[in-house]
């Protein structure tokens, strides 16, 4: 019995041993390539192409891996091609470098003008199903071209796109004139969704060194089809943030003042009367201290209470305009049909019913500007 008893044992354990060994095989490669032989790919350019307006124009800005992080230097590759699809082209690509393509650090894909304006939804698409590029990366529309946006270097630029990402993010400059961030997913849910269209920001090329964000696009779904000017972009900043970090200038009997906004908030409601005319009626509250002045006066709590009510009349006419111009457009980046379909119960109906009253609707809006603050006097 101890002869059998111990021979099943050694049965046994060579049997572990033949086990681990079975699960140790699949093991024995590494799946993913060194470092020193992939190229990151950092952002993506989309564009029409230069001579054939069905094809298009991919750009690739390409960060080149450096031995030593301490360094500074920034080396960059941008090629391009030419294809039918996005897909096609990244392939081709591969065959004029040495090393595999690494989309997994891409933060940023560019829209050109020309090609935004027909339809990004191939793009968008692919953008969603590529199972490399991270869904949080930034959409913006680039002009003349996503190329030639692409190529500027600015000088304080120490990773390549990186001085893009850092605008349209917000994590490094806060302008007002930056539209909030349009990731990847939030992209392709506003170009699905009924009740809500894209906006995304303008990124203009000024010099080979230098960019300008301060303009954004309307899209009608799938193409862009208004621009809105930088003061329209604050505007529209101002409905859809809050405590947007912004000063207004204001003029009253005939001197230029300018506040700072230090809390802000914007509320709306729908109205729809039973006999009347539909409308959205905004609300908009402002905290604000005195940043500029050209009077040279000494303020005192009649000048700031008249100030207040200067700005707040102003500034209702500013809003209604910009308002005006989104609906003419007929666009919805701010989502009131979102909303309507969100607080009515009629499935079947409502998005007709929206449909309907969007054309007829109006808008009404009250701006409390309160200047409360004189600002500093040293």
């Amino acid at each position: 019995m101890l002869i059998k008893g111990g021979r099943l044992r050694s049965v046994n354990r060579i049997l572990c041993i033949l086990l681990i060994l079975l699960l140790i095989l699949p093991l024995q490669g590494c799946k993913f390539k060194d470092i020193d032989l992939k190229l990151f790919v950092m952002a993506v350019g989309i564009d029409e192409a230069e001579n054939n307006p069905n094809k298009l124009s991919v750009t690739l800005k390409i960060a080149i891996p450096q031995g030593d992080p301490k360094k500074a230097e920034e080396q960059v590759q941008i090629i391009t091609e030419e294809g039918d699809t996005i897909a096609e082209i990244v392939r081709v690509m591969k065959s004029r470098i040495d090393k595999e393509l690494d989309f997994g650090h891409c933060k940023a894909v560019l829209f050109g003008e020309k090609y935004a304006r027909k339809n990004i939804r191939e793009a968008a698409d692919w953008t969603m199903r590529r199972r490399d590029i991270q869904l949080t990366i930034y959409t913006a529309v680039a002009r003349p071209s996503a190329k030639e946006v692409l190529n500027v270097q600015p000088v304080t630029e120490r990773i390549p796109a990186n001085s893009i990402l850092l605008a349209l993010s917000k994590d490094g400059t806060e302008s007002p004139f930056i539209v909030p961030p349009a990731f990847a997913y939030v992209l392709q849910r506003r170009i699905d969704e009924r009740g809500a269209d894209p906006i995304l920001a303008l990124v203009e090329k000024k010099s080979d060194q230098e960019f300008l964000i301060n303009k954004s696009y309307l899209f009608d779904k799938s193409k862009a089809v208004t621009e809105l000017e930088p003061e329209e972009t604050r505007i529209y900043n101002l409905l859809s943030l809050k405590n947007l970090k912004t000063s207004l200038n204001v003029d009253y009997q005939g001197l230029k003042y300018a506040y700072n906004i230090e809390k802000s908030s914007a509320k709306y409601k729908i109205i729809t009367p039973t006999n009347g005319t539909p409308y959205i009626e905004y609300k908009i509250k402002i905290l604000a201290e005195v940043e500029e002045s050209h009077s040279g006066d000494i303020f005192n709590e009649k000048l700031l209470r008249d100030l207040s009510a200067a700005a707040g009349n102003q500034l209702n006419e500013r809003v209604e305009r910009t308002l005006s111009k989104i609906h003419q457009a007929k666009c919805d980046p701010l989502g009131w049909g979102l909303r309507y379909q969100s607080r009515h119960w009629n499935n079947s109906e409502e998005w007709k019913e929206w449909e309907d009253l969007s054309e007829r609707l109006e808008f009404h809006v009250k701006c409390d500007v309160d200047i409360k603050y004189t600002g500093m006097v040293r």
